[in-house]
């Protein structure tokens, strides 16, 4: 804006001197029509300039001898003589005047010697011009002006949003690949990227494959753990019964190997399920709802478990089939652990997030016990076989996905698991 302000100054200055050539045209145009007779300087009544002889063009002109008015145009209207600033000989005076009716006049004077009788008799030329055309041109610059500086700026404005748009295109690619290779649509970032952000995409790609080839070593390494300890368990086991001691000795010390089989079990699946094992599509809840309910329904034949669902068709698990399979399972398995005949299982979304419940039909857990309940190797009934590892590694596998999972009553008055999982993945 302030270059318009400097153009808006630079085109009015010239408009000042374009006025003040212009007069200099009519007072020479004055000099050149008078005559000096008689001891007296005579113009004509009529000038070659109509306009001084019109009233109200906005153009008249006095002549000065000395101080004395001594001559005025046919378009001269003003009652006083506006007051003049008597020069030096053959010296240009431009100023601006304005009439006690606020009208804005250029004002020129030049005065010349005119010698007679060895006298130098000095005459001024007043001429004044209405200012209104040079304004009116200075308004429409201004107008031109201001709605080329508009347009500019408005076309700069939208230039810098669009190199701006096309400077951020390949860092939008990068966090929507970033994104695609959290959720495993990919396993690295492609490698067509400008050359000023390839270096960061290949530290990207680097640290994706270093922190792949981490979680394959601590998978690896868990899992030859877990073999490890299996084949001594499994010989333990195999020889508690050669082994000379009472019922009650017996039955802690199976317990006690099958407690180190299944911490094992845990400390394996908990370190698969570290990080969150996501797929580009997801299990298909219905599916594997399905699949846990054929398996508990011949685990649990004898309670004869009463299987129900409603759950949204398509509707999909943030994890893959086996983390999936995980977290239902266990929770179904509790539900036919602790329940009497029926478990039934709901999904759905709302809220934007997925909700999952699993309610059995009980004797439910009281508000108190709810949360001691989540935490890992924590039963609630002794009396049922198993350490409590399976709600910790249900927890795990909800909480590394973000989610939640709580415990509240079923209708039935059993309990209900309920898993809330937001959709941003």
């Amino acid at each position: 804006m302030s270059a318009g302000w400097i153009l808006r100054q630079s085109f009015e200055a010239s408009i000042q001197d374009r006025a003040q050539e212009q007069l200099k045209l009519q007072i020479y145009g004055m000099l050149a029509a008078a005559e000096f007779k008689d001891g007296q300087l005579q113009l004509p009544q009529l000038l070659s300039e109509p306009r001084f002889n019109r009233l109200q063009s906005g153009l008249f002109a006095l002549v000065f001898k000395g101080e004395d008015p001594v001559w005025y145009s046919q378009s001269y209207l003003l009652n006083n003589v506006p007051p003049i600033e008597f020069g030096q000989p053959g010296r240009w005076n431009m100023v601006q005047y304005e009439t006690p009716d606020k009208a804005q006049f250029y004002q020129l004077s030049f005065t010349v010697l005119w010698e007679h009788q060895g006298k130098d008799l000095p005459f001024t030329f007043v001429v004044w011009e209405s200012d209104q055309p040079y304004v009116a041109q200075i308004q429409s610059f201004e107008a031109t002006l201001w709605a080329w500086l508009g347009g500019l700026e408005i076309v700069s404005i939208a230039l810098v949003f669009f190199l701006l748009n096309i400077g951020f295109r390949p860092f939008r690619k990068l966090a929507r690949e970033l994104s695609e290779v959290e959720n495993g649509a990919r396993q690295q970032l492609v490698k067509i990227y400008p050359v000023e952000v390839m270096p960061v995409v290949r530290n990207l790609n680097r640290l994706i494959e270093h922190e792949r080839q981490v979680r394959e070593r601590y998978k690896h390494s868990l899992g030859d753990l877990a073999h490890s300890l299996k084949t001594p368990l499994a010989v333990l086991k195999g020889v508690r019964q050669s082994i000379n001691q009472d019922e009650e000795s017996d039955k802690v010390f199976l317990q006690q190997i099958e407690r180190m089989d299944e911490i094992v079990n845990y400390q394996l699946r908990r370190a698969i399920s570290a990080v969150p094992n996501r797929s580009a599509q997801g299990a298909v809840l219905l599916s594997v709802y399905h699949k846990m309910a054929t398996v508990l329904g011949k685990v649990y034949a004898e309670k004869a478990i009463e299987f129900e669902q409603d759950i949204r068709p398509g509707l999909r698990l943030p994890w893959d089939e086996a983390d999936s399979l995980e977290v239902l399972g266990n929770l179904m398995d509790n539900a036919c652990k602790f329940g009497a005949s029926r478990v039934k299982v709901r999904g759905w979304i709302a809220n934007g997030a997925l909700w999952i419940t699993v309610d059995d039909d009980g004797p439910g857990i009281a508000k108190a016990d709810r949360n001691l309940v989540l935490r890992r190797g924590t039963r609630k009934d002794e009396q049922v076989a198993g350490q409590g590892i399976g709600l910790a590694i249900v927890t795990d596998i909800v909480e590394n996905s973000e989610g939640d999972l709580s415990i509240e009553a079923s209708e039935a008055g059993g309990a209900r698991f309920l898993i809330r999982l937001d959709l941003g993945w």
